[in-house]
């Protein structure tokens, strides 16, 4: 029986594309421009691979993976994850990573590449595009080693995103208090001396 493998993308000259040379390799292929069909197909057919893009309307690629592993004990089988985009950044590289995706991969790669990072895939290994990769490890390795709680990294996402304490506080349902406790843990940690500070340390060492 064929690896079946659903492509979830919004560019349809290169989800065409991509369909014919995978299918030309013997994998049955079903390619889908919007990730809410996709999630249906998923629910009702056994896939080996999702290969999904970064930027897609409606849902975005990081939140149609993070929809798949909240009900991946619901589906007929797990999928492998491999992302092929045009997205190079760190920050973005770092989103997926931490999610547990497969293979990161530039949508520049050559055919002979794709088929042997999805031969590597369908053995359980991972594979992540050298450049970025290498530019991933050297930023963690240059930042400081500050271990942040899980709930410092909440508080830190939501200052970031220009949110007040109290406002912070209804979000995470604590006290005010708490968000002040946090916040003040934050600056400690980062040596940062004001809010700025700590906005600056996050954007330095890639914190999200």
């Amino acid at each position: 029986m064929n690896q079946k493998i659903l492509i979830v993308d919004d560019h349809k000259v290169f989800s065409e594309s991509l369909k014919m040379v995978l299918e030309n390799h013997g994998f049955d292929v079903k390619n889908i421009n919007n990730a809410e069909i996709a999630l249906k197909y998923l629910k009702s057919e056994a896939y080996d691979i999702v290969i999904t893009d970064v930027e897609m309307p409606e849902i975005n690629g990081f939140d149609f993976i993070k929809k798949i592993k909240t009900i991946e004990s619901d589906l007929p089988k797990i999928p492998k994850y491999i992302i092929l985009t045009s997205y190079s950044k760190i920050k973005v590289f770092k989103q997926f990573y931490n999610l547990g995706v497969n293979a990161y991969l530039s949508k520049n790669v050559s055919q002979l590449e794709l088929l042997n990072v999805i031969k590597k895939v369908l053995k359980n290994e991972k594979y992540f595009e050298k450049s970025i990769y290498d530019a991933f490890i050297s930023a963690n390795t240059e930042s400081n080693s500050v271990e942040f709680t899980t709930r410092e990294l909440d508080v830190l996402q939501l200052i970031l995103e220009e949110k007040t304490t109290s406002e912070i506080a209804e979000k995470l349902k604590i006290s005010p208090f708490t968000v002040e406790g946090h916040r003040k843990n934050l600056m400690q940690k980062t040596n940062s001396k004001n809010v700025v500070g700590l906005i600056k340390y996050s954007l330095l060492n890639n914190i999200f």
